[in-house]
């Protein structure tokens, strides 16, 4: 900190003029006291210590630059010309002295009245005032020096104190396996019609093995009491929203070629005074409000919106808790049927047994305006081409990813590639329980449940939208709109010192229309929905936050009940619809983690 700028008036602060004066002239009459013999050894003794405090501590203020040499000894002098002053008094220490001269021009009259009578006049201190004056000195050079970082060397600004910085780094190691007896991609790519499930898969046969950087940095600055800032930059690229994940020797063609960093997170944190204790509220892009797990919403995904929580706590871990939001999914320029995400959440935690934390939540979510909607006239040409809303309603291929049902919401007239919107309507509800047992400790035990069931699905709705009869008895569009997981692990409840581990096995059921594929997790079936499977793994801690991660992932496609074809190889055998695909994947990743 460069002190050089602050005024001497800064002196106040920590010194009195009056103090200094009194001091000062209490110095330069010690010399006529010593003469004279009129002081005891012990007064002589404390008056010395005070002066050579005093001229310490004004020593102190230069070498700061609090003020400057020529303030300072003008204060000297100042102080020697009141002492000699006619006419000065004997100052009293029953009430305070006045600020300045006035305190100053009190020990004057004192000194003044002592030359008259040839009698030097030392006036009694006693020691509880002089004690209180120099503690009361003391302490408060003492708080300006610990606020201002008085000699330390390389004294950083005090706004970098409430600035915290961290972060985490992954390189992770993948084999993506895929059943020989999956159906080829191009089935899927083949599909036109409504309706349609993952027309843009790309590989279901080629095993695939790839390496993989995450790398987030975060940065939190505390304003105020109330507001904290917080902003998070990753890898991954905008490539989509449920991963932050960057595969090696992809980016821009390969050639080790620079990777991109993303602005992840940003977001404003606010907690009101006192009296709205338990209410906080996020603005901005922010990280998950809601209690949930992965089966709903990928560990990578964040949240543009704004949202607020209301908690409260009977006692410790104790407590009940309201969550609500709303987040634009995407805005249209030509259009008043913006898609959102509104979403509310109530919820409660508490001791089960001494020991065993319980935490619950439900949520409703609804999704708005994310459904398809068939156009009636074709794609607008000439003058009026890009000027009105069309296909405002499609499910961009940057977002989905495999399992929703799809309808082509092309006019009916139209013979080009089709465009896809999403046919349910999604209004999800969902139920997340978490158990902990810390009885083992400190081996902890964490068992979590999720359910969730999408309450928007409607088959005559989906007909009106997407002008399909979807009345094919040989392959009906049946209600999949359920999905749930259970999962246990044991081990440490971080991984922060060596020595600490962890262990987890997950089952999992997720039905093509219970959730929104482009927000699932991507290690599941590699993403998406319609799937179920198992997932077993650990981490073990090498160092201080540094650990190992191991985890297989075996998922495989539901099945209908519809047969789907006979020949794989021969696309006039289909007989049904890609819902019943067989699809299998099984995902191994080996990860190094390092959090700092």
């Amino acid at each position: 900190m460069n002190t050089q700028h602050k005024s001497p008036r800064s002196l106040a602060q920590t010194l009195s003029l009056s103090t200094v004066a009194l001091a000062a002239a209490m110095g330069c009459s010690l010399p006529a006291q010593a003469q004279q013999g009129q002081a005891s050894a012990d007064e002589k003794q404390e008056l010395a210590t005070l002066r050579a405090t005093t001229q310490a501590l004004i020593e102190a203020l230069v070498s700061q630059g609090l003020i400057t040499r020529e303030r300072a000894e003008t204060i000297v002098k100042q102080a020697r010309q009141s002492a000699s002053a006619p006419g000065a008094s004997e100052p009293q220490w029953g009430a305070p002295l006045a600020a300045g001269a006035a305190g100053a021009a009190g020990t004057a009259g004192a000194a003044a009245g002592a030359a008259a009578s040839k009698v030097v006049r030392v006036p009694y201190v006693p020691e509880s005032a002089r004690q209180q004056m120099r503690e009361e000195i003391k302490a408060d050079v003492l708080a300006q020096a610990r606020s201002e970082r008085w000699g330390e060397p390389g004294a950083m600004p005090e706004w970098i104190s409430r600035v915290k910085i961290g972060g985490d780094l992954r390189a992770r190691a993948q084999s993506d396996k895929f059943d020989h007896g999956n159906a080829p991609a191009w089935l899927y790519n083949n599909q036109t019609g409504t309706p349609a499930w993952a027309p843009d898969l790309k590989n279901t046969t080629q095993d695939r093995e790839r390496l993989s950087l995450r790398a987030r940095l975060d940065i939190d600055a505390q304003l105020s009491d109330q507001v904290q800032a917080g902003l998070r930059f990753s890898s991954g690229g905008v490539t989509g929203p449920a991963s932050t994940s960057q595969t090696l020797g992809s980016s821009n063609g390969g050639g080790f070629n620079r990777y991109t960093l993303t602005l992840d997170r940003a977001w404003l944190h606010w907690q009101p005074p006192a009296g709205w204790q338990g209410l906080s509220a996020d603005f901005g892009r922010m990280p998950n409000p809601f209690y949930s797990s992965d089966l709903t919403w990928s560990d990578d995904l964040a949240f543009d919106g704004l949202a607020a929580k209301m908690q409260h706590y009977f006692a410790a871990r104790k407590g009940v808790f309201v969550t609500a939001g709303a987040f634009p999914v995407q805005e249209l320029e030509l259009s008043t049927r913006d898609k959102w995400l509104l979403g509310a959440q109530v919820g409660a935690e508490f001791e089960v047994a001494k020991g065993t934390q319980l935490k619950l939540g439900l949520a409703y979510y609804q999704f708005k305006n994310i459904e398809g909607q068939r156009e009636s006239v074709p794609l607008p040409s000439g003058p009026s081409s890009g000027s009105v809303d069309y296909f405002g309603s499609q499910y961009p291929s940057s977002w989905r990813s495999k399992g929703n049902t799809l309808i082509n919401i092309n006019d009916p007239t139209s013979s080009t590639a089709p465009t896809w919107g999403l046919a349910s309507k999604f209004k999800p509800v969902n139920f997340t329980a978490g158990l902990s047992v810390d009885a083992l400790a400190p081996v902890m035990l964490n068992f979590s449940f999720d359910w969730v069931k999408n309450t928007g699905f409607d088959l005559a709705d989906i007909r009106s939208r997407s002008g399909a009869a979807l009345n094919d008895p040989t392959a009906p569009l049946l209600n999949k709109t359920t999905a749930l997981q259970g999962r246990v692990q044991a081990g440490a409840a971080k991984l922060a010192k060596r020595g600490d581990w962890q262990s987890f096995l997950a089952y999992r059921y997720m039905e093509r229309d219970a959730w929104v594929d482009a927000f699932a997790d991507t290690t599941w079936h590699l993403g998406g929905t319609n799937y179920k499977g198992w997932s077993l793994g650990g981490n073990y801690a090498f160092d201080r936050n540094f650990w190992l991660g191991a985890r297989w992932t075996s998922t495989r496609g539901l099945d209908d009940g519809v047969r789907f074809l006979t020949d794989k190889n021969d696309p006039s055998s289909l007989n049904g619809y890609m819902s019943s695909a067989p699809l299998r994947i099984d995902v191994i990743q080996l990860d190094l983690n390092a959090r700092f």
